[in-house]
């Protein structure tokens, strides 16, 4: 009797450590996610599916020149004036998922890749995140 309790808790802890080492995604990324409202960081920078295009629209902060974010770094890029309004749009993005992975890929080799950490919350490559309005579907 003694030998089929040890089998048991053996086979059991087998089975537990193996559960606990499955790669676990308690946020779905769905594309659909980027499009109508999209994300915002910091209230002044918004990144947006309109259609088949990717839209960065916002201010490049002058009183923050050391921010960091994936689009500070594509707003610098394409020569956007510091406290002003900018607008790039990419055509032809496409929007892949994986977990709770977003990749983005669109015109003039645009790559970039976001992960879902919350329910509206996502954090960019270089760790900045990005809060959105709408709600998921339930």
């Amino acid at each position: 009797m003694k030998k089929m309790i040890r089998l048991f808790l053996s086979f059991s802890l087998i089975l537990l450590l193996a559960a606990c080492s499955e790669d676990v995604t308690q946020y779905e990324a769905k594309a659909s996610n980027f499009e109508d409202v999209g994300f915002v960081y910091n209230n002044d920078l918004t990144i947006v599916v309109i259609g088949e295009e990717l839209v960065i629209f916002g201010f490049v902060s002058k009183y923050d020149p050391e921010r960091k974010t994936i689009i500070d770094k594509l707003s610098k890029s394409a020569n956007a004036v510091q406290g002003e309004f900018n607008e790039k749009r990419y055509k032809n993005v496409k929007i892949k998922t994986k977990k709770d992975k977003y990749y983005i890929t669109a015109d003039d080799g645009l790559s970039l890749e976001f992960q879902k950490i919350g329910e509206r919350i996502i954090v960019d490559e270089v760790g900045a995140e990005y809060f959105t309005n709408k709600y998921p579907e339930k």
